[in-house]
């Protein structure tokens, strides 16, 4: 009898337990992004060029493949945005996702000082920045960085958000030459 007293009460425990677990109110299923292209289009006509960041094997492997994203001086560029999983065959392309989840998603775009500047980001649902398409107006020609990063960022996004809220997805920083 002590037995069957001490099973219930293991059952009843567990099952007190097993109710009072937290519910993950956030269902995002983070999705593995090895490949960020930049494809950047002269507004006044012209060649499209396109500029990747990836790393095949993921963060801690080998080191990303970088290209150098080189413009001329004093144009005004449509920019574009990809992200992909090329660790799966064929590719998954993320963006549409991104895009679909754009009131919980955000790009940020970090150039260095002078180098160019960034603006016109598409909005999502709810009028907010998203970021996978932009403009880009060149400076004067000079060389630096420009960091992009995807922020992951359910029930916080707000006007005026800053970079440091929500979870990062991604993170790239691409060498820029303006000449």
């Amino acid at each position: 009898m002590k037995h069957v007293k001490f099973l219930a009460v293991v059952m009843l425990g567990g099952l007190i337990l097993a109710g009072c677990k937290k519910e993950n109110k956030d269902d995002h299923e983070e999705e593995l992004i090895t490949t960020v292209k930049v494809t950047l289009t002269p507004v006044a006509g012209g060649t499209s060029q396109t500029f990747s960041w990836s790393d095949p094997d993921g963060i801690g492997g080998n080191q990303p493949t970088i290209q150098q994203i080189t413009l001329a001086p004093s144009i005004v560029y449509n920019c574009s945005l990809q992200f992909l999983d090329e660790s799966k065959s064929p590719a998954k392309d993320i963006t549409p996702e991104i895009v679909a989840e754009g009131n919980e998603h955000q790009v940020y775009y970090e150039p260095a000082s002078g180098i160019l500047t960034v603006n016109n980001l598409n909005v999502d649902a709810g009028g907010l920045p998203l970021g996978t398409t932009s403009r880009w107006t060149t400076g004067a020609a000079a060389t630096g960085t420009l960091k992009i990063t995807l922020k992951h960022k359910p029930g916080i996004k707000a006007a005026g958000d800053l970079v440091t809220k929500g979870e990062t997805d991604i993170e790239v920083t691409f060498p820029v030459r303006i000449q």
